[in-house]
């Protein structure tokens, strides 16, 4: 019989994804990996292989957990998609007085080409974020509450760009009030119906 597996696989990729998150996949060692997960280095190399391994499952489980849970929290699943919008660029820096560690996806993309490994699961991300984004543009053309004729894949696209350069900055510790100032930009890009009646 082989020896029970004593840890949890959810829990060990949560601890690993804080780690990420914090210092990035160059700045983990892999010291520093067994302190936050509680693996030993038998454990970590069964099971993930290496490093590599074990970040590319941390990022596919952000993916499938944070990511996600972002796209239908905000884009998918509020009755006000424009609202949805706003607050899906507004929640990534309204998280209380502590400094955020910032999104797994953009730090990774940021340092990418340290880690080449990791663009699948970078590029499937924001595919995600991209299509919950289209989604949300889409509903919100039909529902009357964004211009007619807008181009909602260039849309989506430029929502998308606006959005990874807004975690950047939340990541260098930008002013709430610049911040603020971004995510006004991004909705007036598209032009809600609201907004125009009122000039």
């Amino acid at each position: 019989m082989g020896r029970k597996q004593l840890w949890d696989r959810t829990e060990v990729l949560a601890a690993a994804v804080r780690l990420f998150r914090h210092r990035g996949y160059l700045g983990a060692s892999v010291r520093d990996i067994e302190e936050a997960t509680g693996l030993h280095p038998g454990s970590l190399y069964r099971v993930f292989r290496n490093k590599d391994g074990l970040f590319r499952a941390a990022l596919d489980s952000y993916n499938e957990q944070v990511v996600r849970g972002r796209v239908r929290t905000h884009l998918l699943e509020p009755a006000d998609p424009v609202a949805g919008i706003r607050s899906f660029f507004t929640s990534t820096f309204e998280t209380g007085p502590g400094p955020d560690p910032g999104c797994l996806l953009t730090n990774t993309a940021v340092e990418s080409f340290g880690v080449p490994e990791a663009a699948e699961g970078v590029h499937r991300g924001l595919e995600t974020i991209e299509s919950g984004l289209a989604a949300a543009l889409t509903r919100a053309r039909d529902l009357g509450l964004v211009r007619a004729e807008l181009d909602v894949e260039s849309a989506a696209a430029h929502l998308l760009a606006l959005y990874q350069g807004l975690l950047v900055l939340v990541r260098a510790g930008t002013p709430r009030t610049k911040l603020r100032t971004v995510t006004d930009g991004a909705m007036a890009s598209i032009g809600p119906v609201e907004k125009e009646a009122q000039r």
